[in-house]
């Protein structure tokens, strides 16, 4: 969105006479020449002279501006003053917001009619503009008029030096000026020693402005020659004067922020293609608006108006609020984008910015970067260190040209983990044992459990994502009671049942298989295999018959550890009928406990446990004789065990 700001020396004046003393022909017709005139200029913002009450600005809204473009809300402020500003302001308030309405005596006939500008959604007074509707006394150069416009000119001028520096003013309406060698010319473009209120000319334009065909683009009145409408005291004379003027100070002519739009592209009489000098603007083609844009100019005031194209300042919009990295593994390449977007509609200016130091354990590209006004994004790459565990937080400056967003600062936060670890056993990294049912009549075979580890997890640990299980040989006969399906475990192992089928198996000799699991850590950033666990399965049915009850031990039992003595791994086997807690501890000859095997509650069947000698403490039990006991309710058990150099 460019803020058009129009202004306008005497049409709304004509409004008001042919409204309130006209006849009401003339004031028909007129008002459908400010509709075309309206409709064809699309503005934003629209300052009048000479409307004399009230009720004139109200008609102008309504019958004009609502009436040419109904898609707008068009609002409007006349000021009572003494002497009155004789002026108005109208704006469109679904772009802009208009405030702080006063009047300025000048010392001339009118006062001059202030207000703040700002384009809707900024907050930041920086982002409007003062806004000035001016019209000086009229008269010819080297006169008393010209005497008068000065005086009042260098009033407003004192004015608007008492402005904080790098206000953004805009000035603009009748000015009545006839050259730049006028004292109130030189009174608002001069420099003084306080330059916060100088004001400048986008046209460079030495001497006289009036009756010289080299300054015809400029000119403003009349754009009657003739058929003037003289009821309505209409000047006639064609184009040949340039009263009608924009000014502005240097804040809104340094390429940041808002800013008028340079030369005759952003400030310009409205209608006028300097191919009329001295003439009707619709005398013959005109080669910036159509004839009926043309005819309009000609029949609804003695003056064009003219524009002011305003680029609006940046927007930080729609950009990145915060970057989180969630949970990566160590040594991973992770990186997020910082989406920086000027959010401002053309034209306006385009967003500057800097990226400050990224804080400790993230790493941005620091320096200075610009986007357009309706360009797409920037998007800069924000890393985060993953060179070992631990947490991440920290908050990455930004800086910008938005005078809504002149500093914040975006969140960043990650946490980096360990990788998992693959185990058969909770308190180590085991990745092979062998799972014996041993010798067996072929009837009495049970089930057995074997059981995966995430070894050491903790909160900065990934979770093992065990992905498969594999059984080679064994003729088929050995299986994962109810199959498998892949999951993750962190802190808690999960326990899979091992079956043994005998029927029909070779009796007294040996039945071997393996059984793998592979895995690796959880899906995150950086995630890897892990070690394939392997069982190795044994089972020695013998003749005989054992008596295993259908579908599950249906009392308690405890085997003796085997093999024992031991050199190595010794394992314990067990049956429970039912869920319940078991703790399986194992002790030395003066009677301290050397290592806990099972500690919880365990589901129904039969289940194995294994010590391969580590001592609780730490390191490895010296050979000897201990004590294995078995508790659960219903049952307690104590068995003796000989460990072996």
């Amino acid at each position: 969105m460019s803020a058009r700001v129009v202004g306008s020396g005497r049409s709304s004046a004509r409004v008001r006479d042919s409204r309130l003393h006209g006849p009401p022909s003339t004031f028909g017709t007129r008002q459908g020449y400010f509709q075309t005139v309206m409709g064809a200029i699309q503005p934003d913002v629209f300052i009048a002279q000479e409307l004399k009450t009230s009720v004139a600005a109200d008609s102008f809204r309504i019958n004009v501006l609502q009436a040419a473009l109904p898609g707008r809300v068009w609002k409007s402020t006349w000021v009572s003053a003494s002497p009155s500003t004789e002026s108005a302001v109208f704006w469109d308030s679904l772009k802009v917001t208009a405030s702080g309405f006063t009047a300025l005596n000048d010392g001339g006939p009118r006062s001059v009619l202030a207000c703040l500008i700002k384009p809707l959604g900024y907050v930041s007074a920086t982002a409007g503009t003062r806004l000035y509707s001016i019209h000086l006394k009229a008269g010819g150069p080297g006169t008393a008029d010209s005497t008068t416009r000065r005086l009042e000119a260098t009033s407003i001028r004192n004015s608007l030096n008492l402005a904080p520096t790098g206000t953004n003013i805009l000035l603009g309406g009748d000015s009545n000026i006839y050259g730049a060698y006028e004292g109130a010319y030189q009174r608002f473009t001069e420099s003084q020693v306080d330059n916060d209120g100088r004001l400048f000319d986008p046209y460079t334009m030495p001497g006289d402005w009036h009756s010289i065909a080299g300054y015809a683009i400029y000119d403003t009145q009349c754009p009657c020659l003739t058929g003037c409408n003289t009821t309505l005291g209409f000047s006639g004379g064609g184009l040949d004067d340039r009263f009608d003027i924009f000014l502005s100070t240097a804040p809104m002519n340094d390429g940041q922020g808002l800013d008028v739009v340079p030369g005759l592209a952003g400030t310009f009489a409205f209608g006028n293609d300097g191919a009329h000098f001295n003439q009707d603007v619709n005398g013959g083609p005109n080669g910036v608006v159509s004839a009926t844009v043309a005819n309009a100019l000609h029949e609804a005031s003695d003056h064009l108006p003219v524009v002011a194209i305003v680029q609006i300042p940046s927007r930080l919009a729609d950009s990145t609020v915060s970057i989180a990295f969630g949970r990566v593994l160590v040594a991973a390449s992770v990186l997020r984008q910082l989406v920086i977007r000027d959010g401002a509609p053309a034209p306006a200016d385009g967003l500057d910015y800097t990226i400050g130091a990224a804080p400790a354990g993230f790493t941005a590209p620091s320096g200075s970067f610009s986007v357009a006004a309706g360009a797409p994004p920037n998007r800069h790459d924000i890393g985060m260190d993953t060179s070992a565990p631990g947490s991440r937080v920290g908050s990455l400056p930004l800086t910008t040209d938005d005078p809504d967003s002149a500093s914040r600062t975006v969140p960043l936060s990650g946490t980096v983990l360990r990788h998992a670890v693959a185990s058969l056993d909770s308190a180590s990294t085991l990745t092979a044992l062998t799972l014996d049912f041993g010798s067996q009549p072929v009837d009495a075979f049970r089930d057995t459990t074997v059981r995966v580890h995430d070894a050491g997890w903790d909160a900065l640990q990934a979770s093992l994502a065990v992905g498969g299980a594999t059984l080679v040989g064994g003729d088929g006969r050995f299986s994962l009671v109810g199959g498998f399906t892949p999951l993750e475990i962190a802190g808690v192992g999960h326990t899979w049942s091992v079956h043994f089928d005998a029927n029909g198996a070779s009796l007294d000799s040996s039945t071997t298989a393996t059984l793998t699991f592979t895995s690796a850590d959880e899906p995150l950033p950086g995630a890897a295999s892990q070690p394939d666990l392997v069982v190795h399965l044994a089972a020695h049915p013998m003749p005989g018959t054992g008596a295993v009850p259908p579908g599950g031990p249906s009392v308690l039992g405890f085997e003796a550890p085997r093999p024992n003595p031991s050199s190595g791994t010794t394992w314990f086997g067990f049956d429970l009928p039912a869920a319940q807690s078991v703790r399986l501890t194992v002790y030395d000859l003066s009677g301290r406990r050397v290592a806990t095997l099972v500690s919880g509650t365990l589901e129904s069947g039969h289940h194995m446990a294994r010590w391969d000698g580590t001592l609780e403490r730490g390191g490895r039990a010296p050979a000897g004789l201990y004590f294995a006991r078995f508790e659960t309710p219903g049952m307690r058990r104590v068995a003796r065990l000989a460990l072996l150099p």
